[in-house]
């Protein structure tokens, strides 16, 4: 993927500031992968450089392969950014050791801070808010950190939470960051995103969206984060079984977004993708935005890609 002006097109004037923010949100996306997963990490080497891959952490994953795949990313002029799960962590010394090396073997200086999927924490930290009281997250080679946002609420994690989540990252002298769990529907998201934004004007956050896959996963999926709600808009268009074997993109939610009139008033704002149809099909898809290789529909909905260009 290479970085440059989109490519011009037959669209009338008028359009260009849509076409410009659907480009500028793809170009600027970050990634996610699971550090076990060779085919996500070797697609990983056609991203521009200076691209963010986050690096989940599940239960099964170990500390080995977190800093290998985040040493991995580094090495081809990535940024990565490893998740690190509080009920995954043993006690402060695991903590400290692992900071350590996935600063000094892998490069890193962000991180997003997590609960994680653990259903008993392994040690003294049962959310994300216990870690962040941690001395270990205040490396010095740490200059970012990351929490969850929940446009569509979350039952445990409300935004008193998440105001004393940044707070607690301000304390220890690093940048905030918040990434919203997924979300298929623009409008839950621009709802929490001003009213965020109203109570934290320079927080950058990064909105979480789907990448391509078929219907049917990404219901599997919605099911899974608990976001059943917005997943509704997968199936606006009737539920028969060739529409769940279809193939959905995030194109309507990413034109919604740059067509929004006060877009420009919730910066600093970009697209953080999950890619459930995997990870090199999210790639290609969302490096032919990049480039402008795509045209508006005829209807008000998304936007066709062509990813040769």
């Amino acid at each position: 993927m290479t970085r440059g002006f989109p490519m011009a097109t037959t669209m009338r004037d008028e359009a260009w500031p849509v076409r410009e923010r659907i480009v500028a949100f793809a170009r600027d996306a970050s990634f996610e992968l699971s550090p076990r997963d060779g085919a996500a990490l070797a697609a990983a080497a056609a991203l521009a450089p200076g691209s963010r891959v986050s690096i989940t952490w599940l239960p099964r994953d170990a500390d080995d392969d977190r800093v290998a795949a985040a040493r991995a990313l580094h090495d081809r002029g990535l940024v990565p950014v490893p998740h690190i799960a509080a009920r995954m962590i043993e006690d402060e010394a695991h903590l400290a050791g692992l900071i350590g090396r996935l600063c000094g073997e892998a490069g890193v200086s962000q991180l997003l801070v997590i609960g994680g999927d653990a259903k008993q924490p392994r040690g003294p930290f049962a959310a994300s808010t216990d870690l962040l009281s941690s001395p270990a997250l205040a490396h010095p080679m740490v200059r970012r950190i990351a929490v969850g946002g929940y446009p569509e609420g979350h039952p445990w994690a409300g935004e008193a939470l998440l105001d004393a989540k940044i707070a607690a990252i301000g304390a220890l002298g690093v940048t905030a960051e918040v990434i919203t769990q997924l979300c298929f529907d623009s409008g839950p998201i621009l709802a929490w995103a001003r009213v965020f934004r109203a109570r934290h004007p320079e927080v950058p956050v990064r909105l979480g969206i789907a990448g391509p896959a078929s219907i049917r996963t990404l219901l599997r999926y919605a099911r899974i984060c608990g976001v059943g709600n917005s997943a509704k808009a997968l199936v606006a268009r009737g539920a028969s079984i060739a529409r769940l074997l279809a193939e959905a993109a995030p194109d309507p939610l990413l034109r919604d977004l740059a067509e929004t009139p006060d877009i420009d008033a919730l910066a600093p704002v970009g697209v953080h993708l999950f890619p459930f149809g995997g990870f090199e099909r999210t790639a290609r898809w969302i490096g032919a935005v990049a480039e402008g290789h795509f045209r508006f529909r005829g209807s008000d909905s998304g936007f066709q890609v062509d990813p040769a260009g």
